[in-house]
């Protein structure tokens, strides 16, 4: 009899709280407590389905609400309580059960916060009882989809599933997997956290890179870039400004007055570039 699995267990006699069951050994003796038979009475001889489980005493326990997920499959889990050694789960039982803090980021901004969804799996670990891991790679494979090519350019609802040194792995309600590198947001996500990002590359595995820059924050990037090369290859001066006319600005960088103006105050305002209205003159700072 193992904890984090379905076990089909007879009812051996009924105690003052629960019923004892067992699977024919007197030895593998476990309690189903009334309050986890979920409504059912049950009578003495009667063949059960149970999931068995740790209580709080890490004695084996058995109760007929049926988890989410088992020691040998994967399922969304939503996260509802954050303490300071990890985060509880909710799995279907009246048991919620620990991911732990060894398995999340260092940075306690990026746990899940409650109400957040995770990717995960049960282990036994005998000394600690039941935990929460984080689904592998390969897990996801089961819920994969094959991102179509016309999915490009549009915007998705994916959830995070992994936080690294580079960026953060996201999977879309559709199943599809995909990537946003840490140059493609301002603010990292959360584990658990659902965000809704633009797909900016689908890949020849069809899995899919995705953006959370606004595209007007992507073209004044773009705008800011043009302004730069420009600058940096005519030392450092561009005869330029905010009263420059449409044409001038069109005819020097191929931009519209309005993209330059925007451009312009991102430069401004990091203090990279500044004006001299007076001769049309725009310089970068040293």
């Amino acid at each position: 009899m193992e904890a984090g699995k379905m076990t089909k267990l007879t009812v051996d006699r009924v105690s003052d709280i629960g019923y004892i069951l067992s699977n024919g050994n007197k030895e593998d003796e476990v309690l189903l407590h009334f309050n986890e038979c979920n409504g059912k009475e049950l009578n003495v001889g009667e063949n059960i389905n149970v999931f068995i489980f740790f209580d709080h005493k890490k004695r084996l326990a058995a109760t007929l609400h049926v988890p989410i997920i088992t020691v040998f499959d994967c399922d969304w889990i939503e996260v509802v309580d954050v303490v300071y050694f990890g985060v509880f789960v909710n799995i279907g039982i009246r048991k919620d059960i620990l991911l732990s803090s060894d398995d999340l980021p260092l940075n306690k901004e990026l746990w899940p916060k409650v109400g957040d969804k995770i990717y995960a799996y049960l282990i036994n670990d005998n000394d600690k009882g039941l935990l929460i891991k984080l689904a592998t790679r390969n897990d996801f494979l089961d819920i994969f989809q094959e991102a179509p090519k016309d999915v490009y350019g549009k915007k998705l609802d994916v959830r995070v599933v992994k936080i690294g040194s580079v960026g953060i792995n996201v999977i879309s309600e559709e199943g599809y997997m995909g990537f946003i590198h840490n140059s493609e947001y301002k603010d990292e996500p959360r584990l658990g956290s659902l965000v809704n990002a633009r797909v900016i590359n689908v890949k020849s595995n069809h899995e899919i890179n995705l953006s959370l820059i606004p595209q007007k924050e992507l073209a004044i990037k773009d705008d800011s870039a043009t302004i730069l090369d420009y600058l940096n290859s005519h030392y450092g001066k561009m005869p330029l400004c905010d009263i420059s006319s449409p044409e001038d600005i069109k005819s020097l960088l191929d931009i519209s007055k309005s993209a330059f103006k925007r451009a312009m105050g991102k430069l401004l305002k990091e203090e990279i570039i500044t004006q001299d209205l007076d001769k049309k003159i725009t310089s970068l700072i040293e």
